[in-house]
């Protein structure tokens, strides 16, 4: 979901094309160009609004498939945690007790691997708890990439800002 992995999937699905159809080559790089410009600018939207506030000083624990979108918004991860199987009870205590000691104060989940896999956490912790997609379409009205990324941040602000 970052925009630096989507200009990197864009650099490599250019250049898969270019080299399967080679006498289209300028127009596949034209296109991805283009498409490159429009996530740079979302990044440098998404990154004005996330800016504004402290994320380095928000402690968190967040679902493995979130780490990446969760490092790129500046967040202090303090530990991560896999899908509801793998949190046997000495996992879940664990991550209570490191959450405890480092005051913890968000829980994120993620929509596609397991939604509420954090919950027991956070409650444990008393703390509050958002669920991201990883995927466009996961929430209502996020069928693009766009969409998706300006509602994953809009969680994640809206739950610190309460």
């Amino acid at each position: 979901m970052t925009p630096p992995i989507q200009i990197e999937a864009t650099d490599e699905i250019t250049a898969a094309l270019c080299q399967v159809d080679a006498n289209n080559s300028s127009s596949y790089q034209k296109s991805a160009a283009e498409l490159k410009g429009k996530i740079e600018a979302k990044q440098a939207e998404v990154k004005a609004k996330l800016v504004k506030e402290n994320l380095t000083s928000i402690n968190v624990m967040c679902a493995d498939m979130q780490v990446g979108f969760v490092n790129w918004t500046d967040h202090n991860i303090i530990a991560t945690y896999g899908r509801p199987d793998s949190l046997t009870p000495q996992v879940v205590k664990e991550l209570v007790d490191k959450g405890k000691e480092a005051k913890v104060v968000l829980i994120i989940d993620n929509l596609q691997s397991g939604q509420d896999a954090g919950a027991g956490i956070a409650e444990e912790l008393g703390c509050k708890r958002i669920i991201l997609s990883n995927f466009p379409g996961g929430f209502d009205n996020t069928e693009t990439w766009e969409k998706a990324i300006d509602r994953n941040v809009e969680l994640l602000l809206e739950a610190i800002a309460q």
